[in-house]
């Protein structure tokens, strides 16, 4: 049925959302969030296929026997019995309302019993009819809330995640390569840029001078299009751009940038008869007296400044992070043992790796009890022992308490070598209440990393309402450093806080939040965001060695 693995992964997660509305086994909804985050991380759809045919999906982490036969039967017969039974189980529409933010099961049910809203249709015109007021547990303020979320839901569809788009990406490259016939074709726009969530994937396309040869190149490149669509289906647009080879470097470069760096470059007076005889990027540049500015870092302006003075270098660059923190293992909600992530953190390069399972707060993610912590911290210093070529930091993600306390005594909290403070609950605080908890976690002595600043799921949900401005600079008061979640859901703290981050000389510190071994590898879109932000390396906690973190952990 040649199902993708965009449409595969979705299929994982609506059965996952269906299960939590039905109220099932806690252990068997994560499990399919797990075999979620695996599947996107999938090298290609075809790869997908060919396991099922083989019957090795089970050789996937986190992939069991249950999920395999499901995603067999979806990915050779393009269906799914227990998502369908699992719908038929519920009344009607409830999956699709409890995608609102903040629109939960109970409230939802209620729509559904006593005013018939099946949609989102309905429960706009609903709420434009002030219907939802007198229906015990709602209000003015809950409606406009949902309303907003509705706006929310309608303003990101069609939209994806970056790590989404890569995949889609990947997938149409090969056909519009094929249908170029040997020219020249590169991704461009927002993709190109590392956008955090995008509206369309766009492509430049080298073509002939003649007008014949560009109408032909045109025509196979949208019969391309169409293929992909047949065989993936998906809702983002897709745009091509075409370019004559003498001027490719011109419209890569003006097909990349944001309008923000273009008028920065130009101050708006870059003429293309200027350029046309600009092939590559680097002669684009080096006529406006630049080196070439990274695609993801055109973005607000500054970068063209940068790149002016001279201090791009400065930026944190690639390859530029040697350890990393925020790390979870099946002790708490990984699904990898504590080895398993010390391994694959060596083979991946890193010099040291920071441990963080949730806190005892965090009973829907197993977290740890004093008892609990006694083990894992003897693991941990037993496996330093059988490791020695990797520094193993031992610490916890504290969940922030209402009133902003962290989530041990502080005879616990002086025992690990780092705590990463994060929300994982009520977050319909108001814009005061919420910055004052946030601002007093950092101010807690054992704060160390503030964790995904502003709980944000993207496409999913809206980060909570905060002073980010009051809270950047108490970080950097405190040497508290800002987390960029590198986790693509999440990408948070926003690399356009970047100039705020600079300005106060904030530390920040690239995290994977990675719950298995493949989640390592995000760290990848963190350097991406923090690269977008300008972020220099001196900023950056874990783009120091082992021993430099280890001193700096230590601050006082």
């Amino acid at each position: 049925m040649g199902k993708s693995v965009a449409e595969t992964t979705e299929l994982l997660e609506e059965i996952q959302r269906l299960m939590e509305l039905k109220g099932e086994n806690p252990f068997k909804v994560r499990a399919f969030e797990r075999a979620a985050q695996t599947i996107s991380a999938a090298e290609s759809d075809s790869d997908l296929e060919k396991r099922a045919r083989a019957g090795s999906l089970t050789e996937l982490a986190g992939v069991g026997k249950g999920i395999a036969d499901v995603l067999t039967e979806f990915l050779l017969h393009g269906k799914s019995t227990v998502r369908d039974e699992l719908l038929a189980a519920l009344p009607e529409g409830l999956l699709q309302l409890t995608q609102v933010p903040g629109l939960g099961p109970k409230k939802a049910r209620l729509l559904i019993d006593e005013l018939g809203i099946h949609s989102l249709g309905e429960l706009e015109y609903a709420c434009k009819e002030n219907r939802l007021l007198k229906l015990p547990g709602f209000g003015e303020k809950i409606q406009h809330k949902i309303q907003e979320g509705v706006r929310f839901l309608d303003s990101t569809r069609g939209m994806q995640r970056l790590s989404e788009a890569f995949a889609s990406a990947g997938a149409i490259l090969p056909e519009i390569l094929a249908a170029a016939d040997g020219l020249r074709v590169s991704e461009t726009g927002a993709l190109r840029r590392r956008v955090e969530t995008l509206s369309a994937l766009e492509f430049l396309v080298e073509v002939s001078d003649t007008a014949g040869a560009r109408a032909a190149a045109e025509a196979r490149v949208q019969k391309a299009i169409e293929q992909y669509r047949r065989k993936h289906g998906g809702t983002i647009a897709i745009e091509i751009h075409y370019s004559a080879a003498s001027r490719f470097g011109y419209e890569l470069a003006r097909t990349t940038g944001s309008e923000a760096h273009w008028l920065a470059l130009s101050s708006g007076s870059l003429a293309a008869g200027q350029f046309a005889d600009c092939e590559s990027e680097e002669k684009f540049y080096a006529r406006l007296g630049l080196p070439v500015i990274a695609p993801e870092m055109r973005e607000t302006g500054e970068e063209v400044a940068l790149a002016r003075r001279g201090e791009l270098d400065q930026v944190l660059p690639w390859n530029g992070i040697r350890g990393v923190f925020h790390n979870h293992t099946t002790r708490s909600d990984g699904t990898a043992t504590l080895e398993q992530m010390v391994v694959a953190a060596k083979q991946k390069g890193f010099s040291y790796i920071g441990i963080s399972d949730h806190s005892q707060s965090a009973f829907y993610a197993h977290g740890l009890k004093s008892d609990d912590l006694k083990a894992q911290e003897k693991e941990i210093r037993d496996l330093q022992q059988n490791h020695p070529d990797i520094r193993i930091f031992w610490g916890v993600e504290s969940d922030i308490l209402a009133d902003g306390s962290l989530d041990y005594e502080v005879s616990e909290l002086k025992r690990f070598d780092f705590v990463v403070a994060s929300i994982h609950s009520r977050f319909q605080m108001d814009r005061e209440t919420m910055t004052q908890r946030v601002l007093e976690a950092v101010r807690n002595p054992y704060t160390t990393f503030l964790g995904h600043a502003t709980g944000r799921l993207l496409l999913g949900r809206k980060g909570y309402e905060l002073d980010m401005e009051k809270i950047i600079e108490e970080a950097a008061r405190r040497k508290v450093a800002i987390e960029i979640n590198a986790n693509p859901a999440r990408l948070d703290i926003d690399w356009r806080w970047g100039p705020s981050l600079r300005k106060n000389g904030t530390f920040v510190s690239v995290n994977p939040d990675a719950h298995d071994t493949a989640g390592l590898d995000d760290t990848l879109y963190g350097i991406a965001m923090a690269r977008k932000a300008l972020l220099p390396s001196s900023l950056v906690v874990n783009s120091r060695s082992a021993d430099e973190v280890a001193e700096w952990l230590k601050r006082g």
